[in-house]
């Protein structure tokens, strides 16, 4: 697990901006269930690669990317997040009735999590509604994972009594 870039994290809380506009999407479709079909092939055909991107990448140069921190508010501020990012949270964020209209349609969006597969499922999410975004390759786990408490194994908490083999 690497800690590098533990030092670079920041543990104040950015405000979202407001809210804009949904993406515009052009298929040549007209009905809602032609213009998801579409939305769906195009994001599936061009893969898990097209929406990639590498930690040192996205921290090379954070200004030029929208970044969604996708963890609870704890973990967000403690030990913090990648500079600039914003804090949506697993199960509350990211709906019209939330705040989906606060990721910009003009900036490519940079979605994280602790290990990659909820935010690489965020990004498909997010694509196939029309946004530029990618997921960062094996989330926090890249980056600092072993400073977060959640990511740390306890072998008296996280196996609740069940038998494990360890070797």
């Amino acid at each position: 697990m690497s800690t590098y870039y533990a030092q670079f994290l920041e543990t104040t809380e950015n405000t979202k901006p407001e809210e804009g506009n949904l993406p515009e999407i052009n298929t040549g479709f007209e009905t809602a269930e032609e213009i998801l079909d579409s939305r769906i092939e195009t994001v599936m055909t061009e893969g898990f690669g097209a929406y990639a991107i590498g930690a040192s990448t996205v921290t090379d140069s954070p200004s030029n990317y929208h970044i969604a921190n996708y963890w609870p508010v704890a973990h967000y501020t403690a030990p913090g997040h990648i500079e600039g990012a914003f804090c949506y949270v697993p199960g509350e964020s990211l709906t019209l009735a939330t705040d989906l209209k606060t990721l910009p349609t003009d900036e490519t969006v940079v979605v994280y999590c602790y290990t990659g597969q909820t935010s690489a499922y965020v990004s498909a999410y997010l694509a196939v509604l029309g946004y530029d975004v990618k997921s960062l390759k094996f989330g926090s786990n890249s980056m600092f994972t072993g400073d977060l408490p959640a990511a740390n194994w306890d072998a008296e908490t996280m196996i609740a009594g069940y038998n494990y083999v360890s070797e």
